[in-house]
């Protein structure tokens, strides 16, 4: 009898897809509110309100718990409509993080038309790829799907350059950390069709794997860019903040 793709255990139909992000989300449960007291500790500054920065830390929050937890659900769940459904809320919650992760970034270290247009470029994009995600899944096939995370990610490189001149690479090295993490599993996902170890492990439970990677990464630059405002530089030679467009 061949070897399924992958053995079910009770309760768990891709057990190491469904367990590794359960875990990632238990885990960001337990990290928000760090994250946000760090925020609401950090000097309040005339363009960036206190409420913007504590709203800003808590969307890239709840966008990783629900991306983790809709990931969790779908991998758990045995064939069928509620499995179906919740492969869409999966693949539409990744459009939602990509969002989520960059609101804190741009909301907090950068200032005027580079904040406002960049934030509205990439929640417009969130908003029609879960759109597309929910609506037209099966007519999108997965490596586009795939591509177009990668696509809307690496938007935010020229932001990356900024923030690498102006603070230098000690400062902004987990970011590109996390999006290398993220286009490797990506990579792997596309690239790799045989699995690795049969009936446990697939292309699949890697980029699970380089997911979580990539969401602890951006949670440290996160972290920093927290605690950031332009009198209290992250770093001691960081030239001054560019004045707002």
């Amino acid at each position: 009898m061949p070897i399924p793709e992958l053995q079910p255990i009770p309760g768990f139909t891709d057990p190491f897809s469904s367990l590794s992000h359960l875990v990632g989300a238990v885990a960001f449960i337990g990290l928000a509110p760090p994250l946000i007291r760090r925020g609401l500790r950090t000097p309040a500054e005339p363009d960036i309100p206190l409420s913007a920065r504590v709203f800003s830390l808590a969307a890239f929050s709840i966008t990783a718990v629900v991306l983790l937890a809709m990931s969790t659900t779908f991998h758990t769940l045995a064939p069928g409509t509620a499995r179906h459904v919740f492969q869409r809320l999966d693949h539409a919650a990744i459009f939602i993080l990509i969002a989520g992760t960059s609101t804190p970034i741009h909301a907090i270290l950068f200032r005027g038309l580079w904040r406002r247009g960049m934030l509205a470029l990439l929640w417009t994009i969130a908003l029609l790829g879960v759109t597309l995600k929910s609506i037209f899944f099966a007519a999108v096939p997965e490596t586009v799907g795939v591509l177009l995370y990668l696509g809307m990610g690496w938007i935010g490189v020229a932001s990356i350059i900024a923030l690498w001149r102006r603070e230098g690479f000690a400062f902004v090295w987990p970011l590109i950390a996390g999006g290398l993490a993220y286009t490797i599993g990506a990579g792997i996902e596309i690239g790799v069709s045989r699995p690795l170890v049969r009936g446990v492990i697939r292309a699949h439970e890697i980029f699970h794997v380089a997911v979580l990677a990539g969401l602890a990464f951006h949670y440290l630059f996160i972290w920093r860019a927290a605690a950031w405002n332009s009198r209290t530089l992250t770093l001691p030679d960081s030239p001054a903040l560019p004045a707002a467009a």
